[in-house]
């Protein structure tokens, strides 16, 4: 099951990757600090509503729709990985003036919208960037496995990041916890700066010539490139269409998460902490099983069973929410089945993507998922604040729990349940 931390592992002799690995493992852990400060500042020391919740959330989300329609054939023809460090740069900044605004009783809803928003543009040209530029970095037949390796070091993140937040931010309070998430951005940016920039020289301004097209006319190539390349790709088409419907109940999900635990269940930031762990230890073990469940029971079969296990996880809100007193349980179940899925999931659906699509059109694809995911994401959560005020946050957790099962029907085709090898790189798939 571990692999991938034998010495023999090829991934080892790879000198980029293993940078760009490393300047994932603090930044993993770092940001988890963050994502549960943020929202426990606004529910504890600001006293925000439920709709004034889902906002807060919704700003995190947006930017991704903004920049994935904006930004794919920016991050297409930048240099990766020097984008990389200035996002970095800018969210080191972005994280920081929280804990100082606080400091200076300057801290208010409206301002915490604000950084909110600017960081979530930020880190979605990061993680563009970071899709599109791994099969440059190690190449398409260990892609499945370079996945495997940055999904587990998320999912380590996710063990133990959350459990020592709550802890941190019962004895420091939030805002001073984020300190310590500022500080993760300088280690990522120093470690990607680190791997040279004539390695990662961007494939679509390698094959320009002459002068560009005005703006507007780039911009809207740009969104046309991105939506083809997945138009053109049925299994691309199954896979993005259930994402939409899984980051919609997603959505409900995240906009009530923290009212629903905090007021709801009467839950503390440290349980709160314990609860989202066992999370991650279920992400680590799906993105560590990810390619032996592909090599068991087929690649294709693969992701339509781990979608479906991450839905039953997702359908275990209803009872938590029903049942309060018997919530915490149904939490744990949660968290394990959905994160566990859904990370197997991830890994293949982004390694089948890599391979499937070509390098010059990756990033702007990439893009035009963000729009698809960040839209679906931010209506749903915008819709779950409203519904929240009108029935309720347990009904709207229980009402948003369920569409996650609609995800199920476009992953049934053949075009996808036909892939039982992993493919080995760009393949001719008939639409």
């Amino acid at each position: 099951m571990f692999d991938f931390l034998r010495r023999s592992e090829p991934l080892w002799g790879h000198a980029n990757f293993n940078r760009l690995w490393t300047a994932q493992i603090l930044s993993a852990f770092g940001s988890r600090i963050t994502r549960t400060a943020i929202p426990i500042i606004a529910v504890s020391a600001l006293a925000v509503s439920p709709w004034q919740a889902a906002v807060l959330s919704a700003l995190t989300y947006a930017p991704y729709v903004i920049a994935g329609a904006l930004g794919g054939g920016f991050v297409e023809r930048a240099n990766k990985t020097r984008l990389m460090v200035a996002m970095d740069l800018f969210r080191f900044a972005i994280v920081i003036a929280a804990p100082v605004a606080w400091w200076f009783n300057l801290l208010n809803f409206p301002l915490l919208c604000l950084l909110a928003a600017l960081a979530g543009a930020a880190s979605a040209l990061f993680q563009n960037a970071d899709v599109s530029i791994l099969p440059r970095l190690v190449g398409k037949d260990h892609l499945v496995a370079a996945n495997s390796r940055l999904q587990a070091t998320e999912s380590i993140a996710e063990l133990t990041g959350p459990g020592i937040a709550g802890v941190l931010i019962d004895l420091l309070t939030a805002p001073i916890a984020m300190i310590v998430d500022a500080f993760t951005f300088i280690w990522s940016a120093f470690w990607l700066w680190k791997i040279p920039k004539a390695d990662t020289q961007p494939v679509a301004e390698e094959q320009q010539a002459g002068p560009r097209a005005p703006l507007l006319q780039t911009l809207r190539e740009d969104i046309v490139v991105g939506f083809l390349a997945i138009a053109r790709c049925p299994p691309m088409r199954a896979i993005i269409t259930a994402t939409a419907f899984w980051y919609i109940s997603a959505g409900f999900f995240f906009a009530t998460l923290m009212v629903f635990l905090l007021r709801d269940l009467g839950l503390s930031p440290s349980v709160l902490g314990v609860i989202i762990s066992v999370g991650g230890l279920s992400a680590l073990l799906g993105s560590l099983m990810a390619r032996r469940l592909a090599k068991a029971v087929g690649y294709g079969p693969a992701l339509v069973l781990a979608f479906c296990i991450s839905t039953l996880g997702l359908l275990m809100l209803i009872p938590a929410a029903a049942f309060k007193a018997w919530a915490i349980p149904f939490l744990v179940a949660q968290q394990f089945l959905g994160d566990f899925g859904i990370m197997i999931f991830t890994v293949l659906a982004v390694s089948l993507q890599q391979k499937l699509l070509p390098e010059d059109q990756l990033a702007r694809a990439n893009g035009f998922n963000q729009v698809v995911n960040g839209a679906g994401m931010t209506v749903s959560i915008l819709i779950a604040g409203w519904v929240a005020e009108t029935i309720g946050v347990s009904n709207t957790v229980m009402l948003g729990a369920g569409i996650a099962v609609l995800g199920i029907g476009p992953l049934l085709t053949r075009h996808l349940l036909s892939i039982r090898e992993e493919p080995a790189g760009e393949v001719a798939v008939a639409a």
